[in-house]
């Protein structure tokens, strides 16, 4: 019964990887998830991927991210499959808070590697992500593989090929790399769910074999991000590439302020707030953007003709 579930468990499409809105204090805003929720929902979302990197799940209190699960959860109502990243620094961490993804009522997990003593074999990073999976073993897991910033960067389709035996319910990977070759590779370790985690190569990861993706800019720009989908299905190259393009300069400007905020999900929060979904300022040490910013990242902004590309329904 338990391999046919995990057999079953599969995403496609977009997947937002969610912010998590903060008072101007820093203290969390959780009211504002219904109105995040019920905007996403609108805009034809189905799964959404709380506390990553998006969500500065790393910059939060245990106790806060399983506050944030719960609202997620709540908000939903069942309308949306939630997929709780529990990766940290302490795998005794991780394992509550994946005890916590099951009674909370979360539908899969993940997890990035440890972030700081890391696993320096595949073997050390499977046992790793046993422990892990063993907490939920009911619950799909999926592997976070986001080598740029853990450093720890091993080919997923050796990962796969030998996890697959000890990790039961590994159904997949949020694979967040720019080896395209290894995208392929993982497609000859099983039948795994392979989903893009990086914005820029949506297009390329889907040709080379991703099923869906989780990402930042699905949330504000999740009309672009379902027509290159579409237009790759249908076979039309060049306009998924002009869809891809599109992704490309709002990227540009995100590196752009990103660099000076301390981190690009810091850029992409005020771009949430042009579309009526307000989430505050990130937490340290990255920062909001100052007065003077703002007025240059808006004109920034304007000069692609980004608010022609708004998603449906505003708030």
């Amino acid at each position: 019964m338990a391999k046919k579930l995990f057999e079953d468990f599969w995403l496609e499409g977009l997947v937002p990887a969610v912010f998590t809105p903060f008072q101007d204090n820093g203290e969390l805003n959780l009211l504002m998830i219904d109105d995040y929720c019920e905007f996403l929902l609108k805009n034809n979302i189905k799964a959404v991927f709380v506390n990553g990197t998006t969500g500065e799940g790393q910059s939060m209190t245990m106790e806060e991210r399983k506050k944030v699960v719960e609202k997620w959860i709540a908000s939903a109502r069942g309308r949306l499959k939630i997929v709780v990243h529990v990766g940290g620094l302490n795998v005794k961490e991780s394992v509550d808070l994946t005890k916590h993804a099951v009674t909370a009522g979360a539908d899969a997990f993940a997890s990035l590697p440890p972030l700081f003593f890391k696993p320096n074999t595949i073997g050390c990073l499977i046992e790793h992500c046993k422990t892990v999976a063993d907490a939920a073993p009911n619950l799909p897991f999926y592997y976070y593989h986001l080598p740029y910033m853990t450093g720890v960067d091993f080919k997923m389709e050796d990962f796969l090929t030998t996890a697959r035996k000890r990790i039961p319910n590994l159904v997949g990977l949020k694979f967040a790399s720019n080896d395209l070759g290894d995208v392929i590779g993982c497609l000859f370790a099983g039948k795994f769910n392979i989903l893009c985690g990086s914005d820029e190569q949506l297009m390329a990861n889907v040709v080379m074999g991703a099923h869906g993706a989780v990402g930042t800019l699905h949330n504000c720009m999740p009309l672009i991000s379902q027509r290159i989908l579409q237009y790759l299905e249908s076979g039309e190259m060049e306009r998924a590439r002009g869809e891809q393009i599109r992704v490309q300069k709002v990227l540009r400007i995100m590196l752009k302020y990103g660099h000076t905020l301390g981190g690009n999900v810091a850029a992409v929060k005020p771009i949430m707030g042009l579309l009526g979904v307000h989430l505050g300022p990130p937490r340290q040490p990255m920062r909001a953007l100052t007065i003077d910013e703002s007025v240059e990242f808006r004109k920034d902004i304007d000069k692609l003709g980004f608010m022609d590309w708004k998603p449906a329904n505003l708030l």
